[in-house]
Parts: structure tokens; C-alpha cells; sequence
């Protein structure tokens, strides 16, 4: 009895396997001969295949000859019509450019965002509309051949001072073109012996030993000229040393008297102490402050006062006990080093500058450089320390043993035993910077997640409102069909943007993000179904009137799963392919609504919010770069998943090559 009810379960195997590969292919081994007319033998065959059926090799005639249709048609044969689709896609190629393009797009943003480190909260106004590039820190080979002595950093470049008295400027050549040495600085410093340098965040000063200040670069604020009120006293007294800041520029004379010139109205640096006349030993330079280490060895804050970096100084850099001799700045904390080589460090805890934060030394400081949120320490053993918040690798110091240190703002340059230089920091944005200074690049990757995420959860909305509606509308008919079709026409006869753009309004001033976001969402799904909604009641209206439908009703199987199980299968093909058209318009439409100022906004970056800057002439004719990348993506992303939806329709439509 086993081997007979095996033998059974073996032949019903068979045969269903049989079945299915037969009922799922496009074309019938089988042909209906029962129908099919009677030929008359003569007009079936020619004249040499009759001889050939009648001669001795009657059952081996030469038979017809394979071409590509004989063959395609036996490979579709036992092929089901998704692999057939499938394999008619991929001979299309278009359709693989878009594939290969869409899903670059989805690595690069999804997994970009995923590893690059990005707080949309974070502005940098030092670094407002750079340019697309890079090589910040590629300095020339001649300063290591010729011997470093000094190099000072501004915002995007730096500029160099070597042992044999030459000077070399390097990094992005600004609008300010400051990496072009004029040729009336040329000219001056011809033969002179150079004795100092500085950079600010846009110009460039450089002082020579018979005490002449030359400068080029931004000069908003006449900040590259000695003022005239002064030029009698540094004349006189001699130039000891100088710096920059930010729009500003500062001279030490040999009488150890400051000077501050530029833009120093919101700051009131120019306004000098009686107390600090005379006595400057040191000083350092942020945005709205200087910190100056006297000759007695005490400390003192000049600027805007009151914030941390003055409240919280140590008293003993203050009261005389101990000695400093060398001071730093970041954009909001302090640090300073005694005569032993102990480092004070303070400032506001949220800089990660001072405080736990600060590391623990092998040996005494011999050097404290100040970046924009950094410190960078060199201790008398030649090794190097960094800490503060690492925006652009600031953090990322190299191992080794090094005679010199030099940072600023964003960008950091040590001199080892051999002189050989080394460099790490910001060396430049692939994309450029926005008008806050942002990283456009990092914009667009985190702003791409966003605008895709929306496109595809709104059209998810669209896909499952529109066959919902559409296969009742379709199977229902009668008063239900009207009754939703009159609501479908009601809806898409309203103009789609102010439509999107008056609802969006109805949000309160103080709505969150998230429900702003969720808003753009459920309005593109709600407004965007009646499309779809009307192809799938067209194609429901074709198919209920089919045998196997009757077939269904009559064996009593409900209207529902007949419409889920049976009709929904043979319309899904047209859906994927609407679903794929209508995510490339929902791109379009949020970027559409975030460039109006109705959709994502700032800080949270979309693309559509990205082009809202283009609205400027300045932006279109100036800074490019701020609206064309985010314009690429859009269209790149558009244009992959209408590429992929085209070459559905064609490999899943039949007819599509005869067209």
C-alpha cells in the first residue's frame, strides 16, 4: 500500500509541476488541432519537402531552419512571463542606464548619510559661499626646501614665510584673489627683509624690518591699510608684530604698545586699556576678542566681555603667580601657557575645549595654537595634541616628532625634525559652501534621503488610495461608480500648487518639522491618487467580464478576493509601472513645494529647499554652485525612474516593440 500511495503522490507531483509550467508561460507547446483548418497537403508543403516525405528518408526531412524568432518563441516558452519581463527589460538599455543611475543615487544618499557626520544646526560664517575645490593645504614644495619660519592660516588659504626671506601664498583663490600676490606688494618687497606675516579670514598682511605693512584682499573695512592716525606712531616705534582677525588687523610696536584697526565698532577692540599700553608680550586673535599675555606675565581679555572665556580665566593668570609667555584663542574659549610649560585652558564647557577635555600631557608645552572650535599643543618632546570639536578632521594629527605647529580657523600645519611639512584639516569642499557656510555636499546627500523618503511614502499613499478606489469603483459600478469618480474629478480639477500650498498654510506658526514633513506627505498622497484611480477602474472594467471572473462567481468565491486574488494579479503590472512615473513626479512636486518655502524647512535640508537661495540673481549669476548641484540631483533622480519606468512598460506590454 506505501509503494502504491507513493507512486500516487509521485505522479500528482508530476503532473502539477507539469501544470504550473504550462499555465504560466505566454506560449502553448500544445496546438489545438481540433480547430485548427484542414491544409490540403499540397498547399502545406513545397515541391521538395513532399519529395523528401515520400522518399526513403520520409521521417527525416531537413525540417524547418532556426531563426531569432523560432528561438525567442522557444525560450518564452518555458520561461513565466516575470522572467520574461525581466529579461526584457535588461535588453533594454535605457532602462539599465536608469536601474544603475537610480541605484548609485540610493547608495550615495542613503548610505552617504549614514557615514557622513552632519548637525544641520551648524553654521560656519567664516567659510559664507566658497567655491567648489579642494587643495587648501597643497602648499609650495620650496617652503620645505627653503626652510619654514612662519606659517599663518585665514578661513580657505595660507600664506607662508620661509628662512630665506620669501613669501608664498596657497589654497582658494577667493573672489578676493588672494592668492595672487599684487604687483605693487611685489615691488615693495623687493629686496627687503620680511619680518612677519599674518592672515585674517579674507586679506593678507605681511611687515617688513624697516617697518612697512603691506596687504591685499578684502579691504571692506580699509583693514590691509596702516590707518593714518597711526602711522606716525608705528614709524616711529616699529613694528614688533602683527596680526588678523576677522576684518580687522592688529600691529605690536617695539614699545610693546597694541594697535587695532578695521572692523571693530560691534567689538570695540580699537578701545585699548591703559592697563594693556606698554605691555603687550603676546596676543591672539578670534572674531570679537583678543587675548593679550603682558610683560608682567598676566592675562588679559579685550573685546566683547562678560561670556565664559572671561568669566571663567584661572585667578592665578590674573594675580601675578604665575608667568605667561604665550596665549590662544579659539572662536570662544582661551588657553595660555606659563613659563614652566603648564597649559590653562577655559572656556564653556559645550566647546569641548576645556575642562575632561583637555588631554593629559607627557612633558611642558612649548606651543598652543588656537583654530576656530580647536587646540592644537606641541610639548617639548615634539608631540602633538588636539581637541575641541573635529568638523573637518581638525582632530586627525599626525604621530611623530615635530619642531613647529602652526593652526587657524580650520586648518593645521606641523614642521617635524626634517623639516618635512604636515597637514590636516579642512582642504576644501567638493560642492562648495552655501551662504552660512555650510557644506553643500553633505547638504545634498542628507537633503537627498529626505526628499526620497517623502516621494516614496507619498506614493505609496497614491498606489494604495488609487487601486483601493479604483477596483471598487471599477467591480461595483452603478451608483458607487459615480459617486467616487465625481469625487476623483472634483479632486484633480483643482490647480495642484496652490491647492498643496493653501493646505500646507493651514499649519499653525508653530508647528514642528516632523509634522510639517508628515503634512507634504499626506497631502501628496491624497492629491495624487486620482490618476492612478481611473487607469485601474479602466482596467477592472475590462477584466470583471472575463470567463475566469464568471468561472470565480459561480463556484461562489466573494467579491472581495475575487477582486484581490484574481483581478488585482493581472492589473499589477500597469500599477508598478504608474508607481514608478508618479515617484518621479512626487521629486519634482516636493522640491517644487520646498522651493516655494511650503514644504521641508530650514535647517533640515531637502533638495527643494536647497533652490530656494536660487531665487537670487546674485546666487544664479555669482555662486552657482549653491542651486546647479541641487538641480542635478533632482533631475538625475527624476530622470533614472522615468528611464525605469519606460523600459517597464515595455518589457511588461507585449506590443510595446511593435509600436
Amino acid at each position: 500500500m506505501n509503494k502504491t500511495l507513493n507512486k500516487s503522490l509521485k505522479s500528482y507531483k508530476k503532473f502539477l509541476k507539469s501544470y504550473f509550467l504550462r499555465g504560466f508561460t505566454f506560449a502553448n507547446d500544445t496546438p489545438n488541432i481540433e480547430n485548427e483548418p484542414r491544409i490540403p497537403e499540397d498547399n502545406r508543403l513545397d515541391p521538395e519537402a513532399r519529395e523528401n516525405l515520400n522518399g526513403p528518408n520520409a521521417n527525416v526531412g531537413p525540417g524547418p531552419q532556426d531563426s531569432t524568432e523560432n528561438k525567442d518563441l522557444k525560450e518564452e516558452a518555458i520561461l513565466s512571463p516575470g522572467q520574461v519581463a525581466l529579461r526584457n527589460y535588461f535588453r533594454n538599455p535605457l532602462g539599465v542606464i536608469g536601474l544603475i543611475m537610480f541605484l548609485a543615487i540610493i547608495l550615495v544618499v542613503f548610505i552617504g548619510s549614514r557615514v557622513l557626520p552632519f548637525n544641520q544646526y551648524y553654521s560656519q560664517g567664516n567659510l559664507t559661499n566658497v567655491a567648489p575645490g579642494g587643495a587648501y593645504m597643497n602648499y609650495p614644495g620650496e617652503m620645505e626646501k627653503e626652510g619654514t619660519k612662519k606659517i599663518s592660516i585665514g578661513n580657505t588659504f595660507a600664506v607662508g614665510l620661509t628662512n630665506e626671506n620669501n613669501v608664498y601664498v596657497w589654497g582658494s583663490n577667493n573672489e578676493d584673489n588672494i592668492t595672487t600676490i599684487p604687483d605693487k606688494v611685489k615691488e615693495g618687497l623687493a629686496g627687503k627683509e620680511i619680518k612677519d606675516v599674518a592672515a585674517g579670514d579674507r586679506h593678507i598682511l605681511v611687515a617688513t624690518e624697516d617697518d612697512e605693512l603691506y596687504g591685499w584682499g578684502n579691504n571692506s573695512f580699509d583693514q590691509v591699510n596702516i590707518p593714518p592716525m597711526q602711522e606716525a606712531q608705528i614709524k616711529e616705534e616699529g613694528i614688533e608684530k602683527i596680526g588678523a582677525g576677522v576684518q580687522y588687523s592688529a600691529i605690536v610696536t617695539k614699545k610693546k604698545n597694541l594697535i587695532v584697526w578695521g572692523s571693530t565698532m560691534a567689538s570695540r577692540l580699537n578701545l585699548i586699556p591703559s592697563t594693556v599700553q606698554g605691555q603687550v608680550e603676546d596676543f591672539d586673535t578670534s572674531p570679537i576678542n583678543m587675548l593679550v599675555a603682558k610683560t608682567d606675565g598676566t592675562v588679559q581679555l579685550l573685546g566683547v566681555m562678560g561670556a565664559e572665556n572671561q568669566t571663567a580665566m584661572p585667578a592665578e593668570l590674573t594675580d601675578g603667580s604665575v608667568f605667561v609667555k604665550k596665549v590662544a584663542l579659539t572662536s570662544n574659549s582661551a588657553a595660555a601657557i606659563d613659563d614652566k610649560g603648564k597649559l590653562y585652558v577655559w572656556g564653556p564647557s559645550r566647546a569641548s575645549t576645556s575642562g575632561s577635555n583637555v588631554p593629559e600631557f607627557e612633558a611642558p608645552i612649548v606651543d598652543i595654537q588656537g583654530g576656530d572650535s580647536t587646540f592644537t599643543a606641541l610639548d617639548e618632546n615634539g608631540k602633538i595634541y588636539t581637541w575641541g570639536k573635529d568638523n573637518y578632521g581638525e582632530l586627525n594629527a599626525p604621530e611623530g616628532e615635530f619642531d613647529q605647529i602652526f593652526a587657524s580657523y580650520f586648518n593645521q600645519y606641523a614642521v617635524n625634525k626634517e623639516g618635512k611639512i604636515n597637514t590636516w584639516g579642512l582642504n576644501g569642499f567638493r560642492f562648495g559652501s552655501d551662504d552660512q557656510g555650510r557644506d553643500i555636499f553633505t547638504r545634498l546627500i542628507h537633503g537627498g534621503r529626505m526628499t526620497m523618503v517623502i516621494a516614496l511614502i507619498s506614493t505609496v499613499l497614491q498606489v494604495v488610495l488609487g487601486v483601493l478606489i479604483g477596483m471598487i469603483s471599477g467591480f461595483a459600478g452603478g451608483r458607487v461608480d459615480n459617486v467616487l469618480m465625481r469625487i476623483s474629478e472634483i479632486i484633480s480639477s483643482f490647480p495642484f500648487y496652490p491647492m498643496l500650498i493653501s493646505l500646507s498654510a493651514l499649519l499653525p506658526p508653530g508647528a514642528s518639522q516632523t509634522q510639517r514633513i508628515t503634512m507634504v506627505m499626506v497631502l501628496l498622497g491624497l492629491l495624487g491618487w486620482t490618476g492612478l484611480a481611473r487607469l485601474v477602474r479602466g482596467q477592472i472594467l475590462a477584466e470583471r467580464e472575463r470567463d475566469y471572473i464568471t468561472a470565480a462567481r459561480a463556484l461562489g468565491v466573494k467579491n472581495w478576493s475575487i477582486m484581490m486574488k484574481h483581478i488585482l494579479p493581472n492589473i499589477l503590472s500597469i500599477v508598478i509601472v504608474n508607481a514608478t512615473l508618479g515617484y518621479a513626479g512626487n521629486l519634482l512636486t516636493e522640491s517644487g513645494l520646498s522651493f516655494l518655502g511650503f514644504g521641508v524647512q530650514e535647517p533640515t535640508p531637502s533638495w527643494g529647499n536647497m533652490l530656494t537661495a536660487a531665487q537670487s540673481s546674485d546666487v544664479l549669476n555669482i555662486y552657482w554652485w549653491r542651486w546647479i548641484f541641487p538641480v542635478l540631483a533632482v533631475f538625475l533622480a527624476s530622470f533614472s525612474v522615468n528611464l525605469i519606468g519606460d523600459a517597464m512598460r515595455d518589457a511588461i506590454d507585449p506590443r510595446a516593440n511593435e509600436r
